[in-house]
């Protein structure tokens, strides 16, 4: 499942590295859980239409905040969270909730927008990793590919794991990486779009759950043009 949540304008400036935030808030809507110890299942996204002024972020219009989740029972719980639980962030109030649909994935094909920047790593022979970027081609495009099949593993659908492919759109014409600080640890991720290929169920996987590592927290959040349902 993957939902939409509305946000009003905040009357607060919000910095720049504020994700972890975002995380927080979440994990506070859907209460007690194991999901820090476990594969990221869900993506979170980032607030969309932001102007900067003062080093700070403003969103004169509003924004929207997309969440997908896998897991029909966590999703239930952060629907319960999100309806029952205080909701706080630099002064927004949540103006409505909105599930999204999928797009149309029949014919094995999708390219997907990145609402979050695509991170990617390789484990070095010391342990250490080193960020993979749009620009590293095959090597990228494979961790992609790794990466989505070993979450459809997890999720117990091992019958699609070997029929997807994901690479980045190299005919993108405007590529972009950018630097991101978590509580002091800089990650570096990809600001492009991705091409799946694949059963289409294995799509919706990828679209719900993100692409890449680290979407528990804000990365690789996809997103598209969305048929929604009236929701809250």
């Amino acid at each position: 499942m993957k939902i939409r949540i509305y946000l009003t304008a905040n009357n607060e400036g919000i910095p720049f590295n504020y994700t972890h935030q975002l995380c927080g808030i979440f994990h506070q809507w859907i209460g007690p859980n194991d999901l820090h110890n476990m594969m990221s299942l869900y993506s979170l996204g980032w607030l969309n239409k932001a102007k900067a002024k003062d080093g700070k972020l403003w969103f004169d219009e509003g924004t929207h905040w997309d969440i997908g989740i896998f897991n029909d029972s966590i999703a239930e719980q952060l629907v319960r969270g999100l309806l029952l639980k205080e909701f706080y962030f630099y002064g927004m109030q949540i103006r409505k909730v909105a599930r999204l649909e999928p797009p149309e994935f029949d014919n094995g094909r999708h390219r997907f927008l990145a609402n979050s920047p695509v991170v990617l790593r390789r484990i070095e022979d010391d342990q250490s990793r080193t960020f993979l970027l749009y620009s590293d081609g095959y090597e990228s495009n494979h961790a992609l590919t790794r990466l989505l099949r070993h979450k459809l593993d997890k999720a117990g659908k091992k019958d699609l794991s070997d029929k997807v492919y994901v690479r980045f759109d190299d005919t993108f014409r405007n590529p972009k990486t950018k630097l991101i600080d978590i509580k002091g640890i800089k990650n570096k991720g990809s600001v492009c779009p991705v091409i799946a290929e694949g059963p289409p169920e294995a799509l919706e996987f990828l679209w719900t759950v993100g692409a890449g590592e680290m979407t528990g927290v804000g990365f690789g959040s996809l997103d598209h043009t969305a048929t929604i349902r009236n929701g809250r």
